[in-house]
């Protein structure tokens, strides 16, 4: 029994042997120079577009064995070799590819370390921009421009796809060159300039997050109002001539805002001319130039006179503003010619073209 076992387990050792044999005879063919040993390939690698050329960012583990990577595109036709001494654990480096015209390529990246050992390839894939992408680039719209007595303010439209920053450039109130950047994000700019000033501006793009460079629209231009409106919100029609305020809404209208309502001259009795009100502007204020509406569809108004002074009393000490008639239109334009200037405004109305009602509707000033 004992002989038995012992030839059944020399059998069992033989056919073990023989299956071994088998399974190596299928790497033999790639194993007769001996074992492969490569070189540590990289951890990672991106390109970030750049203005025809690429940073080329690659993290490395343990790689303080390796003395360079060689990196290769246009299909092996260009090329770089890169000396490396990186550090032990996770180390990384930064390099630019100068000189790449303006397309999308595919990199080949290995290492070689201290013994010879070449790595296995890393494929990226990355994009430089240039003349055709800044072509494509436009400016930022403005929304709206205006004025008021201390600065300017521009108004913009949102921003196109790609736009970081945008510029403008002009000559402050101080007469300095300024030059402020301000973030795409931003749909207001206050400009520190008077009216009239001329201004610059162009739009800041980067094609991809990260870019390492920033590609810039030609510079546009346009301007400040010559005038301004001047802030009504806190004046006061302080006393008129007359008024039916059940007609209009009384004297208060001339200074809300709604040319629907009016201020009214008396009737039933029927007051006659001239008509007058009184504002108080709350400040002494330099005017270039007044509107004044009548109201809407109504042609009794005719001939406007303004008037400046340092008080209050109709019967007081008034220098004229200017004056004007009426045209076929509710709205009217006076300059203050004689530059005269005043804290109150009154507002004098001698005629009518239907004698003697008079109405009204708003006054503005602007000033320069």
């Amino acid at each position: 029994m004992k002989y038995i076992l012992h030839v059944f387990s020399y059998l069992c050792i033989l056919t073990v042997v023989a299956s071994c044999d088998k399974f190596t005879d299928v790497h033999k063919e790639y194993i007769k120079g001996g074992e492969i040993i490569y070189a540590v390939k990289p951890d990672s690698v991106v390109f970030i577009a750049g203005k025809e050329r690429l940073m080329m960012r690659l993290w490395m583990e343990n790689a303080q064995n390796i003395k360079e990577v060689i990196v290769s595109w246009n299909g092996g036709q260009d090329s770089m070799i890169l000396p490396l001494a990186l550090k032990p654990g996770r180390d990384s480096i930064e390099v630019l590819l100068n000189g790449l015209g303006e397309k999308s390529y595919s990199f080949n990246i290995y290492t070689m370390d201290n013994f010879g050992h070449r790595s296995l390839t890393y494929t990226q894939f990355g994009s430089t921009y240039g003349p055709t992408y800044a072509a494509s680039l436009q400016n930022r719209r403005i929304k709206a421009i205006s004025l008021s007595e201390t600065a300017g303010s521009i108004e913009w439209f949102a921003p196109a796809e790609g736009m970081i920053l945008n510029e403008v450039k002009f000559v402050n109130r101080r007469g300095t060159d300024t030059t402020v950047r301000f973030p795409a994000a931003s749909f207001s700019f206050g400009i520190d300039a008077p009216g009239s000033t001329e201004f610059h501006y162009r739009s800041l793009y980067i094609p991809e997050p990260e870019s390492i460079d920033t590609f810039a629209t030609a510079w546009a231009t346009d301007k400040l109002p010559d005038f301004y409106s001047i802030d009504r919100a806190d004046w006061e029609v302080l006393s008129v001539s007359d008024e039916k305020a059940s007609d209009g809404g009384g004297k208060g209208t001339l200074v809300d805002g709604d040319l629907g309502t009016y201020w009214h001259s008396q009737w039933g009795p029927d007051l006659p001319s001239p008509h007058w009100a009184i504002i108080d502007m709350a400040a002494v204020k330099n005017i270039a130039y007044f509107s004044i509406y009548r109201r809407g569809g109504n042609t009794d108004a005719k001939t406007v006179q303004f008037y400046l002074g340092d008080s209050s009393d109709p019967n007081g000490t008034w220098a004229l503003a200017g004056e004007g008639v009426f045209g076929s239109g509710d709205m009217l334009n006076v300059d203050n010619a004689t530059k005269v200037t005043g804290r109150y405004l009154k507002i004098y109305l001698p005629d009518s073209n239907r004698p003697p009602f008079i109405s009204v509707a708003e006054v503005y000033a602007y000033g320069k």
